[in-house]
This record gives structure tokens, C-alpha cells and sequence, in this order.
């Protein structure tokens, strides 16, 4: 989607204080969080710092990695340092939503496409060295004939020791299998008819927890098979022994519901595997692991829209991913901008796990490079990893 420079400069010149002061951070416009009192975000005092490197999976072919320093206390808690991009491919080949790293190697990231590459005839599948940046595999990888609906693919993943785990949003949704040593697909599972079937569903999603042991799987609960949606969404554990064989073994089962218009995305456990924090675009789950239901269904700002959410190493906070508007400044309607009036900016908020609810200001990981280079794009964010210091 071609967005006018015109209104790029605009949307850029509602961070252009922060730029001079922090550089890299690019607040959002004052519209971009929502007046609900529910939705608004106060600092908290002052307490552990963390330091991380940020991985941010976005469909321009790239990851954006963003340095940063998180200070919960600060009113911009997420101070981005060193923002530069890795490559894996271009617009057309690349666009992904999959950040994965690997949970034996540090330095090395796994991800998927969310496109089918046209001229490949297949999805892509790869692995890239995150010292170097280079890519170190890439591999083409078939479209089942029973995926219709192929205009999502992967988006989510998990991993166990041996395997990385992407599912795709197809209809019907699956869940590929692939060796970390050398991406050969070993496994490719539908669960309809299986213990796992929960009725009709639009997109699958999940994560595997962190001893590697489970595979959850979010589906959005439909009213026909990748129909609409209502706001439920039903939550399943895999054995992930009996997964790698290719075989379903449910572990638990469990709903979650926010909104008439949430839909899940990608989620994380916490280091403990008690929790999960779960994506859910207006809103964030925060749930309990061993019942499935939730502990929070905490509302995003007014443009903001949740794709991912992963916990600090200790678990006492949350970041979480945001497509954020950036409205223009001839916006008629600052609430309810229209398109060609704003620029879609990706962020990273910061959520206090033992408060329930979002501190300080989100930062830019993304509108702040675009406009420099720029690049006449939305910025449509998705998926998160990160190493942490």
C-alpha cells in the first residue's frame, strides 16, 4: 500500500521532538492511544532495568533489530538505541511474520513466510545467522491441496530441542514439522477429526512452552470454517513427543474470549510455563497456564491493534507488539482515520504482569527507519523474539 510522503512527514513530525532527544524513539501522535481510561498507561516506579536486542518480523522481506533499554519506571520505558534490519528477502518473496529464535543456539533464528512466492511455487522456510545476518538456509516448502484460503500462511511457530514448528492460517490450517539441522520436513498435521478438532475456526496460532514439551494451538472460534469470527478463542495442547511423530495427543483444552472483534495472534509462555501472554488485536490476554482461562483481557489503545507478546526473563513484565496508526495531520476524523490518512507504524509496549495493565508510552521500531529511508510503506508488523543481556 502506497502511503504519500506528504503524509509520512507529517506522521513523522509528532515524534520529531523525541528524535532529537532520544534518537531513535518515535512516540506515538497524541491520537494513537485511546481516551478510555482502561486503555491509558501511567509509568510505575522505578525498578530493574533489562538490556535486549529486539527481532521484529515485518512483510517487507525483513526483521527489524532494535537494541534496546527497558526502564519500567520511565515514561518511555522501551528506549530503542541501535535500530538496523536483517534481510531474508524482498516484499514479494519474504513477507514475514516469524521471528524464532532457536532455544539451543542463541545466535541462531528460525522463521517462515506468510506469502506464497509465486515463482518459487511454495512458502519459504529459513534460518539465518543472527551474528553475520546472513541467511543460512532457505527452503521452498509445498502448499497442501487441502490449505484453500492460501492468502495467510505461517505465522505463528514454536520449537522443540530438534524441530521447528511453524502452522499456517490457511483453511484448512496445519502444522509443519521441520529438523532444525537441515529444515527437512519430517511431519505435516491437520487436526480435524482428531481430539484436537474444537469445531470451525479462522487462523491457527501458538507457541510451545518453554521446557519444549507442548505445542499450544490458539484457533479463532468461527461461525463456519474460516468465516467470522465472534471473540472466542478455543486453546490446545499438544504433546509435543507424539506431535514430532506426527500424531495428536491432547495434553488441555481451554476458551478464552475478549471482544466481538478480537482475533488471536501470536503468544508466549512465561519463563515458568505458568502463564501466557496471547495477542488478541484490541486487546492482550494474559492467561493461566494449567487452566487455560484468563487472568486479564487488557485493552489496547484506540489504533492500536496486538499481534504478538512475550515475557521478560523474569516474568514480571510483558512487551508486546502493536500496529499502530499514525494519523496525518489532514485527518478529518483522529479517532476513525480513513485510509490515505495515516501511516501504519509498528511498536513495542511495555505490560506490568503483577499490575494487569500497560506502563508508560510505546516506542517505534519501525516509522522511525521507514521515514529515514524514505520508504513510502505502511510498516505492518508482527511477530517478536529477542535475546536479552
Amino acid at each position: 500500500m502506497k502511503v504519500s510522503k506528504k503524509l509520512l512527514i507529517g506522521s513523522a513530525l509528532t515524534g520529531a521532538v523525541a528524535l532529537g532527544v532520544i534518537g531513535l524513539n518515535l512516540p506515538p501522535s497524541v491520537s494513537a492511544m485511546s481516551d478510555k481510561p482502561e486503555a491509558k498507561a501511567a509509568p510505575m516506579a522505578s525498578g530493574k532495568t533489562y538490556n535486549a536486542t529486539f527481532y521484529v518480523a515485518g512483510m517487507g522481506g525483513h526483521f527489524a533489530e532494535a537494541v534496546a533499554e527497558i526502564d519500567p519506571g520511565a515514561e518511555q520505558p522501551i528506549k530503542v538505541t541501535k535500530l538496523t534490519k536483517i534481510d531474508i528477502g524482498d516484499r514479494d518473496t519474504h513477507p514475514t511474520h516469524d521471528a524464532r529464535i532457536d532455544n539451543n543456539d542463541r545466535n541462531t533464528m528460525f522463521w517462515s513466510t506468510y506469502k506464497i512466492d509465486k515463482e518459487a511455487h511454495g512458502v519459504h522456510v529459513g534460518k539465518t545467522d543472527l551474528r553475520t545476518g546472513k541467511i543460512i538456509q532457505d527452503m521452498i516448502v509445498d502448499v497442501p491441496e487441502k490449505a484453500t484460503n492460501t492468502k495467510s500462511m505461517y505465522c505463528a511457530s514454536g520449537q522443540s530441542k530438534d524441530t521447528f514448528i511453524p502452522l499456517s492460517m490457511t483453511s484448512l490450517g496445519y502444522i509443519d514439522v521441520f529438523n532444525k539441522s537441515d529444515l527437512k520436513r519430517t511431519q505435516r498435521v491437520f487436526l480435524e477429526g482428531t481430539d484436537a478438532d474444537t469445531g470451525p475456526y479462522k487462523f491457527y496460532h501458538g507457541n510451545s512452552n518453554n521446557a519444549m514439551n507442548r505445542l499450544l494451538v490458539i484457533k479463532n472460534a468461527a461461525d463456519a470454517p474460516h468465516g467470522k469470527t465472534s471473540g472466542k478463542m478455543d486453546l490446545v495442547e499438544l504433546d509435543m513427543d507424539s506431535l514430532n511423530q506426527g500424531k495428536v495427543k491432547v495434553l488441555n483444552k481451554g476458551t478464552v474470549a475478549g471482544t466481538p472483534g478480537s482475533i488471536t495472534f501470536r503468544a508466549y509462555y512465561s519463563p515458568d510455563d505458568s502463564l501466557i501472554a496471547a495477542s488478541g488485536a484490541d486487546v492482550m490476554f494474559l492467561i493461566d497456564a494449567k487452566t487455560l482461562e484468563a487472568i486479564d483481557v487488557e485493552p489496547m489503545g484506540n489504533l492500536e491493534q496486538n499481534h504478538d507478546a512475550m515475557f521478560t526473563p523474569d516474568g514480571k513484565y510483558i512487551i508486546a507488539t502493536s500496529r499502530t496508526k499514525q494519523v496525518g495531520l489532514e485527518c478529518e476524523n483522529p479517532e476513525k482515520p480513513k485510509e490515505g490518512e495515516f501511516t501504519m507504524d509498528g511498536q513495542l509496549k511495555l505490560y506490568d504482569v503483577a499490575a494487569k495493565k500497560f506502563v508508560g508510552q510505546p516506542t517505534s521500531v519501525c516509522l522511525a527507519c521507514h521515514t529515514k529511508e524514505g520508504v513510502e510503506e505502511h510498516a505492518i508488523l508482527c511477530g517478536l523474539d529477542a535475546n536479552f543481556k
